[in-house]
């Protein structure tokens, strides 16, 4: 019996001992581990494995990252960091040597800023080459904006800024970030009373950010109620492809201040007449419809009763009976009067004197589509000579089904859903009238037949990829903000994960242009 034991203790210790003399294939080398020596350069030259181990790097805390190729792309997402500099990869492969810049590179030892795309290049011992392209986010993957204030006070309200510093940390998706000196306050009407706030900042100095041109104003969009996170990018990608004249571009971000993590945010260009912004000279003017404008401190009104505020020029350089006050109230007060007259069809002396009905026509068709319940039209005559037009568009949160409102303005009760089959604005502002003139009809037709041929589909295609980009962004968001499955505010429907938001949005959308179809005849 001792003997039998014996003989298979001596055969174990025998196999552990050749198992410990084995040389594996360096051109298969275990991840994480350093190469002994050469890889076989009989196989085609290429990383087998590619990552970031916890012994090279103390940012990973307790995880070993994996990276996953595809061609010649390694990508990653490391969540338990905020910044992808000086990481040292490790990686595996067929080649004789691998280089960055022309830079020799060991597995494990050499670092390099990720926060930018690296691209190694493998060369084998025949002189073929191979490179790959490797890309690396951080946290859920969007840019962070961390904002710090100066001694840590809180923002407040929406009248006072608050001194500070802005950090914007770009990512491989981005060749621009930013840091430096900024000012910050509330911002919004409604959306200021709920818990995750909107903001407005102002930068010391003019620049680009995240590849948006330079500029000082900026606005970091809550987009609290809409649990999709996506309302607002399908408006304006909308208004892009419909080719209004400027869209507020944008980008999601994870936004922190003073240490604390304020969730998932629109980083927009703020609405103003600007380089790259509002197209507006100095005789022109941009003017918003304005649910809120008794808050302003200067505003007019038309004589169909339109509240209109000031955007340009600013309402301080104003004064109500000034020269420019006088002149775009009494431009608003003939164009409706002409409107709403007899003769309002006619091409020379009619509405068409005073606007540029294609421009009405590709916005109304953004709102309608969408089934947008309550924007405040943005107006602008770009010079004293040009047409009014309508732009740039804003103010998504209710659109798609969110929300309804009864015949009487009130807003509708839960249950109810938010019908597909109505009218937004056809019968609002200045589209009642409109529509009674089968020219305007005629352009709205013909840019509708463009958008479901040309501009839904894209549309289609940019929101799945901003989805795709905010996937892991969105369970953050809702870990900071639990409000699945609650009502927050005038919202009909409210489901318990962010996917159900996101496929009641489309849905609606599908119905919707379905229904437009039979309005239409199409």
């Amino acid at each position: 019996m001792i003997n039998t034991h014996l003989k298979s203790l001596f055969l174990i210790v025998c196999w552990l001992f050749a198992a410990s003399c084995h040389k594996q294939d360096p051109g298969e080398q275990n991840e994480f581990s350093e190469p002994d020596e050469q890889p076989d350069v009989s196989r085609e030259v290429g990383f087998t494995s590619f990552g970031f181990g916890i012994h090279q790097n103390v940012l990973l805390l307790t995880q070993n990252i994996d990276c996953s190729i595809s061609d010649d792309r390694i990508t990653a997402l490391i969540a338990s960091a905020k910044t992808a500099d000086g990481l040292i990869p490790v990686f595996t492969g067929s080649f004789e040597k691998v280089e960055v810049d022309g830079v020799l590179q060991q597995s494990g030892v050499n670092a390099h800023d990720f926060n930018s795309p690296v691209t190694y290049t493998l060369t084998g011992k025949d002189g073929q080459t191979r490179s790959y392209r490797v890309v690396v986010k951080v946290y859920t993957g969007l840019p962070i904006v961390t904002v710090t204030t100066d001694g840590g006070l809180s923002v407040t309200d929406k009248d006072t800024y608050v001194d500070g510093s802005v950090s914007i940390g770009k990512t491989p998706d981005f060749t621009s970030g930013y840091e430096g000196r900024m000012r910050m306050k509330g911002r919004g009407n409604a959306t200021w009373g709920y818990e995750k706030k909107p903001y407005r900042i102002k930068l010391d100095t003019k620049s680009e950010i995240l590849d948006m041109p330079a500029d000082k104003d900026w606005v970091l969009l809550a987009e609290y109620c809409d649990r999709s996170l996506l309302r607002t990018t399908y408006g304006f990608e909308l208004s892009r492809l419909a080719g209004l004249p400027w869209t507020s571009r944008s980008q999601h971000v994870e936004f922190f201040m003073n240490g604390i993590y304020q969730g998932t945010y629109l980083l927009c260009e703020h609405v103003k007449a600007a380089e790259n912004r509002a197209n507006v000279s100095d005789d022109g003017f941009l003017f918003e419809r304005d649910n809120y404008w008794y808050q302003e401190p200067l505003w007019f009104t038309t004589v169909r009763g339109h509240h209109y505020t000031f955007k340009y020029p600013d309402a301080e350089d104003m004064t109500e009976g000034d020269a420019d006050y006088t002149f775009i109230n009494d431009f608003m007060d003939e164009f409706e009067q002409v409107l709403y007259s007899d003769s309002f069809k006619d091409p020379a002396t009619g509405y068409r004197k005073y606007i540029d009905a294609d421009n009405f026509a590709r916005w109304f068709l953004v709102q309608e589509t969408l089934g947008n319940i309550e924007p405040n039209p943005y107006f602008v005559l770009e010079s004293r000579s040009d047409k009014l037009k309508m732009y740039p568009v804003w103010d998504f949160e209710w659109s798609l089904g969110l929300a309804a409102r009864n015949t009487d303005g009130t807003w509708a009760s839960r249950p109810a859903t938010s019908p597909v089959s109505c009218w937004y604005w056809r019968n609002n502002v200045y589209f009642d009238r409109l529509f009674e003139d089968d020219y305007f009809v005629n352009i709205v037709k013909t840019h509708r037949q463009t958008m479901k041929t040309e501009w839904l589909p894209a549309l289609a295609v940019k929101t799945d990829e901003v989805k795709e980009n905010i996937k892991y962004a969105q369970a953050e968001n809702f870990k900071r903000w639990q409000i699945m499955g609650k009502y927050v505010s005038v919202e009909l429907v409210s489901f318990s994960t962010w996917e159900q938001e996101v496929n009641y949005m489309k849905d609606f959308l599908q119905k919707r242009i379905e229904w437009l179809d039979t309005q239409f005849n199409e």
